[in-house]
């Protein structure tokens, strides 16, 4: 790789120098913008959904627990441009029959046996205390409506809208409010199992400013 790129240094030298009307000056730009707000993420239950101890003789291949659901919310000094986005800290273990692109890893046994996973999906959602319509993103620049039962894939970001809009476009929130519903389906492990496996869920929810 340092050859190749020495390489091209090269090639371009000897171009820039060859040719006397090249400019001999180039601008670099170094751009952002300041806010004065600041908002900050909640979840109820301090983050932890709980399965407790599950016997896996009583499981079959998969299967099924129970449905959680944590209250999420974000509280900003201020009207702000925002939206939340949620990454899997235990990406490449999720399996969930064939939707597993779409939801969270629960960690590995044995190194490469995947644990199963969870769905995030979002509900009751109120910006500023009025029933708001949500829309999701993965590059923050091309929006989309989201239904109620609509999975919250990995990487991608999460908004309101303004409630009758047709353009699905975010719009500056000071409170978020949502239920937060988790749905985790478990791969039973193969073999004769001696010892307690954890399942290891973890995901982080980042504001990302608009």
């Amino acid at each position: 790789m340092k050859y190749s790129l020495s390489l091209i240094s090269s090639v371009l030298l000897i171009t820039a120098s060859s040719n006397l009307f090249a400019a001999s000056t180039i601008d670099l730009s170094v751009v952002g913008t300041l806010t004065p707000s600041a908002c900050t993420p909640a979840l109820s239950r301090a983050g932890v959904v709980d399965h407790g101890k599950i016997s896996i003789g009583d499981l079959s291949y998969d299967a099924y627990l129970p449905e959680a659901t944590l209250a999420l919310s974000v509280n900003c000094d201020a009207a702000t441009l925002m939206a939340v986005k949620a990454t899997d800290n235990r990406s490449g273990s999720a399996w969930f029959g064939s939707d597993t692109d779409a939801v969270f890893g629960l960690g590995f046994y044995g190194g490469t046996w995947r644990l199963g996973g969870y769905r995030l999906m979002v509900k009751n959602v109120q910006a500023d205390g009025a029933v708001a319509p949500v829309i999701e993103s993965v590059d923050g620049q091309t929006w989309f409506p989201v239904s109620q039962d609509q999975t919250w894939q990995p990487l991608w970001m999460r908004s309101v809208g303004a409630p009758g809009e047709v353009d699905a476009m975010p719009v500056p929130v000071q409170n978020l409010a949502m239920d937060l519903t988790i749905q985790t389906r478990v791969r039973k492990p193969r073999g004769a199992i001696t010892e307690e496996i954890p399942l290891d869920g973890s995901a982080t929810l980042d504001i990302v400013y608009l």
